[in-house]
């Protein structure tokens, strides 16, 4: 078990690096589309890269459960073939059937939500085909568990496109949605092709054909996630839409940017989900329940102990980040979106994290349900506020409001599947008074010394915040000598 857990570490550190660069790439795109073109460009491709998301999240019908759930298990290339080729067939099979669909509904979409920005629709039907692609392709390393093949593939792609974002806007000083997609089309075909051949030449071009009684059977258990997603993007990505219809796609490209550095703690429970899901299995499968009950409380006290100092410092300094990521304009409109939803994000994380435990226990029914209350709430509020106030920082708020209802919910049924949860409530409480020590030393910085915010200074700020919150936390005894002793253990 000691071989587990260090497979544990390990993996989270790698995926979480590699999690890192990925969300950093958001940040770096930001400054380049809106200092370049505006925010109204930057709003545009917002939806455009959402409404692509939702499409391949729905293409696969929740066909493909099996094959997450037990190709980690499965240990020759005729178990693995038969899991993998037939979700692969029919999910190139259904996102043809959904591109055609797109297609005769693309001009209520442009007249609706884009307002007049130039799309080509062929190229988001391109896109679409290439991402299930590139999804299939690094989703298979994932689920076998190559971490370092899976990395390649979603590391690499964002900074090929940023690079190829820049040499269009060399060559032509000016860019547009599409050429923002053609660049990430590009990029993505780049970087599928050889794990592509490497995938091929493990599996064989020998395909296996669907049968419709496993695919039934793959529904009955997938489809709840498969409605989950559904409710997901609802609940993550229907506030933009509902802004663009009730404002404008500039109001977008306000609101998007602080929703983005709000969010950007997100990608620790998600880089957890790219390798916690398989190890408990693992342990659940092998009757080490408490190995899994273990992992489970070691990722929410590491996911906490960076949550919460992130909310602060998005509090002390979420302003001047805006101001240098995108502009000024955008800071003032939509600086206090920022700690709003890191806020929310705490309660979105900690929904990543458990939902794990149903997902070991196959109740994906309950998923749904959760994600879809809290979906309900957040699209009715987002529909009646909006167009009562007309303001974008309701739609932070009622994100707020939609992630802490789905935690509640979740954690309830959760307890119903008698898996305790440690949260740490001494650990949380440590970590928050150190939280504020760091924020309160940030904000008399700040005012003290008013003078025109730098990259150089902004940086010298969150190096002093991230020395004295760490300092705080072991100065406070956040951590037990036994948890200290056990991570030194690891690492060596």
């Amino acid at each position: 078990m000691a071989e587990l857990y260090k497979s544990f570490i390990k993996d989270h550190f790698i995926v979480i690096f590699g999690h890192i660069l990925i969300y950093a790439q958001g940040l770096i795109l930001m400054p380049v589309i809106i200092k370049t073109v505006g925010v109204t460009v930057y709003g545009g491709y917002i939806l455009i890269i959402s409404i692509v998301g939702f499409l391949f999240g729905i293409s696969s019908f929740g066909i493909g459960f099996k094959n997450r759930r037990f190709l980690p298990a499965a240990v020759d290339m005729q178990s693995r073939r038969t899991l993998y080729y037939p979700q692969l067939i029919f999910q190139i099979a259904s996102i043809a059937v959904l591109s055609f669909f797109l297609l005769v509904i693309s001009p209520l979409i442009k007249d609706y939500f884009l307002k007049g920005i130039e799309l080509s629709i062929i190229l988001v039907i391109i896109f679409l085909f290439t991402t299930v692609i590139h999804s299939q392709a690094t989703d298979y390393f994932r689920y076998t568990g190559r971490i370092g093949y899976f990395n390649f593939g979603t590391t690499v792609l964002p900074y090929a496109h940023i690079g190829t974002i820049l040499s269009f806007i060399y060559l032509f000083h000016y860019i547009t949605v599409n050429l923002l997609i053609i660049s990430q089309i590009f990029c993505m075909v780049l970087i599928t092709i050889p794990l592509m051949i490497k995938m091929f030449s493990e599996l064989g071009f020998k395909m296996v054909k669907p049968k419709i009684n496993e695919l039934r059977g793959d529904i009955r258990l997938g489809f709840p996630l498969y409605l989950v997603y559904i409710a997901d993007f609802i609940l993550t990505a229907s506030d933009r839409y509902l802004i663009a219809f009730y404002l404008s796609v500039t109001h977008v490209g306000y609101y998007a940017p602080g929703y983005a550095l709000g969010s950007l703690i997100v990608f620790i429970p998600k880089a957890m989900g790219t390798v916690l899901p398989q190890l408990m299995c693992r342990a659940a499968d092998n009757d080490n329940k408490f190995e899994a009950h273990r992992m489970m409380d070691y990722a929410i006290k590491i996911y906490l102990l960076l949550a919460i100092p992130f909310i602060i410092g998005c509090i002390a300094l979420g302003k001047p980040i805006l101001t240098i990521l995108a502009n000024q304009d955008v800071a003032e409109k939509a600086f206090w979106i920022a700690p709003i939803v890191a806020l929310g994000t705490l309660f979105l994380g900690l929904n990543i994290i458990l939902s794990n435990v149903l997902y070991v226990r196959l109740k994906t029914n309950t998923l749904f349900k959760v994600s879809a209350f809290a979906a309900l709430f957040n699209l009715l509020a987002n529909s009646i506020l909006l167009y009562l106030f007309r303001n974008i920082i309701i739609a932070a708020i009622t994100t707020l409001l939609s992630y802490m209802i789905a935690f509640i919910y979740l954690l309830i049924n959760v307890k119903k599947e008698k898996w305790g949860i440690d949260f740490g409530a001494v650990a949380i409480v440590k970590c928050l008074f150190a939280s504020l020590v760091m924020g309160l030393l940030l904000l008399g910085i700040t005012l003290k010394f008013d003078r025109p915010e730098t990259v150089s200074l902004l940086v010298a700020k969150i190096a002093l915040g991230i020395f004295v919150y760490v300092t705080a936390v072991f100065s406070f005894k956040t951590f037990s000598s036994k948890e200290i002793s056990y991570m030194k253990g690891i690492f060596q």
